[in-house]
């Protein structure tokens, strides 16, 4: 929360060519309700189930930048969706996201005191560290940040590595992203 996914994944996208969803949108969308509204009248139990849906929608698809929330990587039955990209994970510190999202009363875990959103945050790090990438956030430019992720994603081994291509397009084994 408060890393700058949604406006990284959109400036990623765009600079890439590809798509761009973002999970909290798409559950608004489907359900005519905001995260806040649905956390608050179903609980979280329904809104990660409608999240899990809306990644189950992507299956199949290519040539996306997809933005989740926080606690989708940690649901077991979403680790297939992370297993099978190239996961970056937005490193913000706790009083950067708190500086990000003041005032923001769509971020139904705004709610939390200091110490529990700290506890929830260090309770998912290893799984975000396990499925991707760690960029940092604090005191950058989401510009910056989309310009890293593209970085990494062409260098070498990187997903868009043309020597990567080459190595898979001829049979052999190429470096995993």
């Amino acid at each position: 929360m408060g890393s700058g996914k949604s406006t990284v994944g959109r400036l990623l996208a765009e600079r890439l060519g590809w798509d761009f969803v973002d999970t909290d949108a798409w559950v608004e969308e489907a359900r005519g309700s905001t995260v806040a509204e649905i956390f608050r009248q179903r609980g979280e139990r329904a809104f990660r189930a409608l999240e899990a849906g809306a990644l189950e929608s992507l299956r199949g698809r290519s040539r996306l930048v997809v933005a989740t929330g926080g606690g989708a990587p940690a649901e077991p039955g979403n680790r297939w969706f992370f297993e099978r990209a190239a996961v970056f994970h937005l490193r913000v510190s706790l009083p950067s996201m708190r500086e990000r999202t003041s005032g923001n009363r769509d971020r139904p875990l705004l709610a939390l005191g200091e110490s529990q959103l700290g506890a929830l945050y260090e309770s998912r790090r290893p799984i975000y560290e396990a499925l991707g990438r760690g960029v940092d956030t604090d005191g950058r430019s989401p510009p910056d940040v989309a310009a890293e992720i593209l970085d990494i994603l062409r260098g070498p081994g990187g997903l868009m590595d043309p020597t990567r291509r080459r190595l898979e397009d001829s049979g052999g084994q190429g470096p995993s992203a």
